[in-house]
């Protein structure tokens, strides 16, 4: 896209929140004194008993009628054409109180949410209503309504055809810059600028003289924007004014540094004062019920924090919905009880040293992936110490020397005081404090002064590319494309030639790295430091299909604010733009969906809720016996769950870790659960975490003591071993040792007590050690065989010794194999059973003699005596033919083989 040529009456700016949208403007054509006073739109809106009220904000809500009140509540706005299934605004967050299942929030972080499929009908998140939005479409209801508000009080000046910034986080990456844009698109707002927020925030404050002023003997200036649903940290660099620098601007300003996208904000806040109310019951609500109810704390926490805040407030939590919270109840919040919450969990005095910590805090119960460490002040030490260079190098010290506070987070003083607090313990000098004064509206009419300063009525601040980016091209091979810094509308033309077949639909991965990478134009590295965002698609459309043809590359983020990627044929003829897969469902790459959380995961999350939350359990305590059937009702066979949506319900289930205490039946499904979500133990983020989290919840064993539960628990470790470390794996081990040793098995104590003990999961389990050291495996394949000499030993046994001695580890890692010595006997053991009777036996012989690199003459001789012993014995094809193959196994065939197959998507390597 090309920057938009515009014939505008007015500049406006569009501050697309997540929790309110505010919109202010000022007449191109006004007043210098006019320009840099701007008004903001009066917003008509529904309420809820129907009558027209216009506000200077508009909540970001939208309330979508159910089929039986269609009739019933009829929204009729002043302008013709507007949409009359839904309520935007005021009257939703009304509505949404009394039926919360129909209210759509935060579609701004849904946006740029990629564990979800942005396109699909998913908001209410959890909901069962039959109507849903898609956060695209939620995203272009509420641009629309403004499109319509602006339309009605300026029909003579249409939106459209204005000068229009809409913000955004300065942390949204790439894709969901360019799904703002098709938002704005399918709004009928073609033609805009998308401004970063903490930029709006800057120009807003620096359009009053006086406090320009105050910035000139300063050298970097920290940006604090954190609003209801984000927060975002910005670096600015604050220079004395060239020559060729706007008359009235003394100095010039440059963004050098943007933050993580974090997904922490006010809303953080409310949830955890809703969680005070009656945790127990809370922790049960439906995400529908608790975005409602997190509306009346909102309001609670923002008068408890202000000025002139009364010690404590009643809040009135409304009955309906699911009713755990049945009829109207009144609770007392306390203001010190708060206080003490945002010191030690939001605010916490730390070191600047201190990292962002790994926790269970994350809430998933409204959807969102919030951070786990709920603790700005480790989130904003962490961005200074990752940037402590170019301060540094700025400021000759490790902190900025001011701060620019903005977001609706920072209405309350004792918010901005505890933060100042916090950055001067940090700095050896004061941090000079700066403050928008209308911090709700700043981002609105700081994006207003933008358009001022592009038509050259103000001064502008000079940024770039937020982060270095870089497309795939090969296994680890990836090519820089735009370097950090780079200024929008500066083309990068790659100097190498690309080769690209005609007549088919291409795809390249669009990787950011971390900001201490030097990224140079066309320099090919590798992955380490880089971070996956999307896929940039194409189709490469000709009349000679399957032709190869040399193209080039061209990049640039256009002055319009997203990533332009183009590929120009040698023909000087052709030429290609990549978009965003998602763009159109046809060019995504199914791989893709392994990312993607099932669309029905929020009633899933819901449904775990009510077997396994106290409140649910007492309402609906016969619903776990249908836990299987469904989640796989709501979430498609289990087979076919990917590895976002296993771990999703894996954090889901943690999360619930008491609620299995309630009958052996919702032990056995929760770690039956647990177990097969969690598998392989390794290979998705953060799994290191889950693995030790299910370690401290289970570390007492199975609190039913039946072999149903024991089998469950025993398979559960046996599923993730593979995410446990050498000496976790070793605590295993001593468990199994304790009853299958020579000691154990003389004690009659153990030997009944193995009775409810689920014993042949348990020896499953020890075949999955893998990394325990070769000498315990000899020892617990000399048990095993001892007992296998019973006629009355089942043959369970045999399947564990064939996957302790197998050729191939499911783990990958081959160094931990036996030596081929020790093999030798098993297998001579393993020829004398009667497979016919003991077919795992001849699994086992399979297993230690398939081929493998480096092998010997003497396992090839024993390899072709099992062949003729697996069709002697009349043992599954499947056998025979791994046996006869000349190719070593690959990980799918392994786990097919011994039954541990992993989800879909989910492939085993070295890392």
């Amino acid at each position: 896209m090309t920057q938009p040529a515009f014939r505008s009456s007015y500049r406006v700016g569009i501050d697309l929140g997540t929790t309110n949208c505010v919109v202010s403007y000022v007449s191109s054509t006004g007043t210098n004194a006019d320009l840099n006073s701007p008004t903001l739109l009066s917003i008509p809106q529904v309420m809820a008993d129907g009558s027209v009220q216009a506000f200077n904000h508009l909540p970001s809500a939208i309330y979508v009628l159910a089929n039986d009140e269609v009739d019933k509540v009829v929204p009729v706005l002043p302008w013709r054409h507007h949409e009359t299934n839904c309520v935007v605004g005021m009257g939703a967050l009304a509505l949404g109180q009394r039926r919360a299942g129909q209210l759509v929030q935060s579609a701004k972080s849904w946006l740029s949410h990629r564990q979800v499929d942005r396109r699909s009908a998913i908001l209410p998140w959890g909901s069962d209503a039959v109507k849903k939005l898609s956060p695209l479409q939620a995203s272009k209801m509420l641009l629309l309504h403004i499109k319509q508000s602006w339309d009605h009080r300026f029909p003579d000046a249409p939106l459209a055809a204005q000068s229009i910034a809409l913000t955004l986080p300065a942390s949204f990456d790439e894709e969901a810059r360019a799904l703002t844009l098709e938002a704005a698109t399918l709004a009928g707002l073609d033609n805009l600028y998308l401004l970063e927020e903490p930029q709006a925030a800057c120009y807003y404050y620096i359009s009053d003289d006086e406090k320009l002023a105050a910035l000139a003997d300063k050298k970097m200036l920290l940006v604090v924007d954190i609003g209801g649903g984000t927060s975002d940290f910005s670096l600015v660099a604050i220079k004395p004014a060239s020559k060729t620098d706007h008359q009235k601007n003394s100095i010039s300003l440059k963004r050098i540094a943007v933050g993580e996208h974090l997904l922490l904000g006010g809303d953080n806040l409310d949830q955890a004062l809703a969680f005070q109310l009656d945790p127990k019951q809370i922790s049960a609500l439906s995400a529908s019920r608790l975005a409602a109810l997190v509306q009346q704390t909102r309001q609670a926490k923002e008068r408890l924090l202000g000025d002139n805040a009364p010690e404590s407030l009643s809040i009135t939590v409304l009955g309906g919905g699911s009713r755990l919270i049945g009829g109207s109840q009144k609770f007392n919040v306390s203001r010190d009880a708060l206080l003490e919450q945002v010191h030690t969990g939001f605010f916490p005095l730390v070191e600047s040293g201190d990292s962002v910590q790994k926790n269970d805090y994350a809430m998933h119960t409204l959807g969102l992936p919030y951070e786990s460490d709920p603790a700005f002040t480790r989130h904003l030490a962490a961005f200074l110490q990752q940037h402590k260079a170019e301060i540094e190098a700025a400021t000759g010290s490790a902190m900025p020397d001011a701060v620019l506070f903005n977001g609706g987070l920072f209405n309350s003083p004792v918010l901005k005081t505890r933060l100042l607090e916090q950055l001067n313990a940090w700095s050896n000098e004061p941090i000079l404090a700066c403050s928008a004064e209308e911090p709700n509206d700043a981002v609105a009419k700081g994006a207003t002064l933008y358009l001022n300063a592009l038509a050259g009525d103000n001064a502008r601040i000079e940024s770039g590319v937020a982060h270095s980016l870089y497309l795939k091209i090969g296994d680890d091979q990836f090519v820089g494309i735009l370097p950090k810094g780079t200024l929008k509308g500066d083309v990068a033309v790659l100097a190498q030639a690309f080769f690209v077949t005609l007549g088919q639909h291409v795809q390249f991965p669009l990787y950011r790295s971390d900001d201490h990478i030097d990224c140079v134009v066309g320099e090919i590295r590798n992955e380490k430091g880089l971070h996956y965002i999307s896929n940039l698609a194409t189709e490469l459309d000709s009349i000679e299909d399957y032709a190869e043809r040399s193209v080039s590359m061209s990049v640039q983020m256009t002055e319009v604010g997203v990533l332009q990627v183009l590929l120009n044929a040698k023909n000087g003829r052709d030429e290609w733009r990549l978009d965003f897969s998602t763009s159109s469902t046809e060019s995504i790459d199914l791989s893709d969906s392994d990312e993607l959380l099932h669309s029905n995961m929020g009633q899933a999350e819901e449904h775990l809720a009510h077997c396994f939350s106290a409140a649910g359990q007492k309402l609906k305590p016969e619903l776990v016996k249908a836990l299987k059937q469904d989640l796989d009702q709501l979430l498609g066979r289990r087979d076919d769950w990917n590895v976002a949506t296993s771990r999703r319900l894996v954090d889901k289930l943690l999360s619930l870790k008491s609620g299995r205490m309630k009958s052996a039946q919702h032990e056995r499904q929760w770690l039956q659960l647990i177990g097969y979500c969690l598998r392989p133990g390794f290979g998705a983020a953060d799994d290191v975490t889950r693995v030790q989290q299910v370690i401290n919840i289970t570390k007492a064993g199975a609190q039913f003591d039946s072999a149903a539960v024991w089998g469950q628990y025993w398979t559960l470790y046996r599923r993730i071993a593979g995410g446990m470390s050498v000496e976790q794996q070793q605590v295993l081990l001593k468990q199994f040792s304790q009853y299958y040793s020579p000691t154990g098995q003389r004690s009659r104590e153990k030997s009944k007590s193995l009775t409810t003990k689920s014993s042949d999961d348990l020896i499953r389990l020890v075949g999955a050690l893998e990394a325990v050291p070769n000498e315990d495996k000899i020892t617990v394949v000399d048990w095993l065989i001892k007992r296998l000499q019973k006629t009355s030993e089942p043959d369970t046994a045999w399947w564990t010794v064939g996957r302790i001695a197998s050729r191939h580890l499911l783990s990958g890692k081959q160094e931990l194999r036996l030596s081929e010595e020790r093999l030798f006997p098993i297998l001579d053991f393993a020829l004398k059973e009667d497979w016919k009777k003991r077919k795992q036996a001849g699994l086992a012989a399979v297993l230690m003699s398939q081929v493998s690199v480096d092998e010997s003459e003497k396992l090839k001789v024993y390899r072709k005596k099992i062949a003729n012993k697996l069709k002697k014995d009349k043992c599954p094809t499947q056998w025979v033919e791994r046996l006869e193959s000349q190719i070593e196994i690959n990980s799918d065939e392994l786990n097919a083989l011994v039954g541990e197959s992993l989800p879909i998507g989910l492939r085993l390597s070295l890392v």
